[in-house]
C-alpha cells in the first residue's frame, strides 16, 4: 500500500486533535464543557456507534471472532504492560515514582477514537467493509478488561483491580449488540424491515454514533493542550514509551495477526491496533488511583507526535507483511 494513501487517512485524525487543542487554547472548549462532553461521548455517542455497527453484524456472531477478539484484546495489552514494566525497570523508574504508571500507559494503545477512521479508510482497500468496526469493538472489550482489572491492580496493588468499572456504556453496548445479533433480536432495529419504532431508533443511533470519533478526537486534543508545557519532560520516559509502543509492540501484534488463524477482518483490526500511539485513558486512571499522571502524559505526547510519522510507515509495511 502506498505511503501517501495511508498518510491521507492519518492526517485528518491529527487535524481534529489540533482543532481540539485550538478550541481549548481560545477558551471555546472550556474545562467545564469538556467534562460534560466527555460523559456524553462515553455514555451516549460511543455506545450508539457500537450498537449501530454490531446490530445485525454477522461477523460478531461467530464464536471464533468473540474468542480471538476478546482474548487478543486482553492478552496483547497484558504483553504490552509486561514489556513496559520491564522497560521501566531498565530505565530505573521506581514502583512509587512512575514505573507502574509507565507500565499501564505504554502498555495500552489508543484502541478507539484514533483507530476508527483509519480502519474505515483501510477496510475497502483491503477487501473489508464497515462491519469490521463490529470486530474492533469486540477486540476493545478485551482491552477494557485488561485496563480495569489488571491495569488498576498494577497501579493500586489490589488483587482484582476494579471490576465495577467494567459496567460502562461502551462495554454494555458491545455485550448488548453481540447478544441481540446472536438471538435475532437485532431485527427490531433493522432499518429496512424493522417496525417503525426500531428503524427510527436505529437511524438516530447512526446519526449519534457518527459524532463519536470526531468529538472524541477533539476532546483528546483539549486534554493534551492542558498538559503541554506543564510537565517536566524526561527523555528516558519519552524514549522508553516510543520503544515499547511504536517499535516493539507493533512487531508483536503484527506477528499475531500474520501467524494466528484469524478472520481477515480481525487481522485488519490488529494491523491498525499495532500502529496506534498510547491511549489517553491511563492519564485519567493514574489521576484517580494515585499513579503518576505526568508520566502517562509524557508517554501519550511522545507517541502521539512521533506516531504521525510511524503510523503510515507501519501500516504500509504491515499490509505487505500480513496480507502478502
Amino acid at each position: 500500500m502506498e505511503f501517501a494513501v495511508v498518510l491521507k487517512a492519518v492526517l485528518p485524525i491529527y487535524l481534529l486533535v489540533g482543532v481540539g487543542m485550538a478550541l481549548r487554547g481560545f477558551k471555546v472548549l472550556t474545562e467545564d464543557m469538556e467534562k460534560g462532553l466527555l460523559k456524553m461521548v462515553i455514555h451516549c455517542l460511543y455506545p450508539c456507534l457500537i450498537l449501530d455497527k454490531t446490530l445485525g453484524n454477522d461477523l460478531v456472531r461467530q464464536s471464533s471472532v468473540l474468542a480471538w477478539g476478546v482474548g487478543l484484546g486482553c492478552g496483547l495489552v497484558l504483553i504490552g504492560m509486561l514489556l513496559s514494566y520491564l522497560t521501566g525497570m531498565i530505565l530505573g523508574l521506581k514502583p512509587g515514582a512512575g514505573r507502574r504508571t509507565f507500565c499501564l500507559s505504554a502498555g495500552v494503545q489508543n484502541y478507539g477514537y484514533t483507530a476508527i477512521p483509519i480502519l474505515l479508510a483501510l477496510a475497502p482497500v483491503l477487501g473489508a467493509d464497515e462491519r469490521v468496526l463490529g470486530v474492533m469493538f469486540v477486540h476493545s472489550l478485551g482491552v477494557e478488561i485488561a485496563i480495569w482489572m489488571v491495569g488498576v491492580m498494577v497501579l493500586t496493588g489490589s488483587v482484582f483491580g476494579n471490576p465495577k468499572l467494567l459496567i460502562n456504556g461502551p462495554i454494555v453496548a458491545v455485550i448488548l449488540g453481540v447478544g441481540l445479533s446472536s438471538t435475532e433480536g437485532w431485527r427490531f432495529f433493522d432499518l429496512e424491515n424493522g417496525p417503525i419504532v426500531g428503524s427510527v431508533t436505529r437511524q438516530a443511533m447512526g446519526w449519534l454514533g457518527a459524532c463519536a470519533f470526531p468529538m472524541g478526537l477533539m476532546l483528546i486534543g483539549a486534554t493534551m493542550y492542558d498538559f503541554i508545557g506543564k510537565e517536566r519532560l524526561s527523555a528516558k520516559i519519552g524514549i522508553g514509551g516510543l520503544v515499547v509502543r511504536l517499535v516493539v509492540m507493533p512487531l508483536v501484534i503484527m506477528c499475531a495477526a500474520k501467524y494466528l488463524p484469524l478472520l481477515h477482518e480481525l487481522k485488519l483490526v490488529l494491523l491498525v491496533q499495532a500502529t496506534m500511539p498510547a491511549a489517553v485513558s491511563p492519564v485519567f486512571v493514574a489521576r484517580h488511583y494515585g499513579g503518576s499522571p505526568g508520566v502517562a502524559v509524557q508517554v501519550v505526547l511522545a507517541t502521539s507526535i512521533v506516531g504521525l510519522f510511524t503510523i503510515p510507515l507501519w501500516i504500509s509495511w504491515g499490509v505487505r507483511f500480513i496480507f502478502p
